[in-house]
């Protein structure tokens, strides 16, 4: 289970790089505005926005691969559930931004 967590985690990351890359596309437009709170003050900087949705996310998610290295087998059904979860959120949030990046591209035509 240890090897599907870890590609969990990998996939979990590149969802990360894709929503701060269709963020700021939609930020750019103009249109649109970010909507976490957490990330309002940081995406007026592209370099900022770049280092922390890069940074923190691949040094969280080494941190937590290696601690559940040492996970029972409950545990780490628990958390796979988490991260399934992770994953449905984070691929709701990018599949967000296409549509907002296609209907924008459309009216703007």
């Amino acid at each position: 289970m240890l090897g599907i967590i870890k590609k969990k985690f990998i996939v979990i990351y590149l969802l990360n790089i894709s929503d701060i890359i269709l963020t700021l596309l939609l930020l750019d437009t103009g249109v649109f505005m970010e909507a976490n709170i957490f990330m309002k003050a940081l995406v007026k900087s592209e370099i900022v926005s770049f280092f922390i949705k890069f940074g923190v996310p691949l040094v969280l998610l080494y941190v937590v691969y290696r601690r559940i290295k040492l996970a029972s087998e409950k545990q780490l059904q628990i958390g796979n559930t988490l991260i399934n979860g992770c994953l449905i959120f984070y691929s709701l949030i990018n599949l967000s931004h296409l549509f907002w990046i296609l209907q924008y591209s459309i009216h703007s035509i």
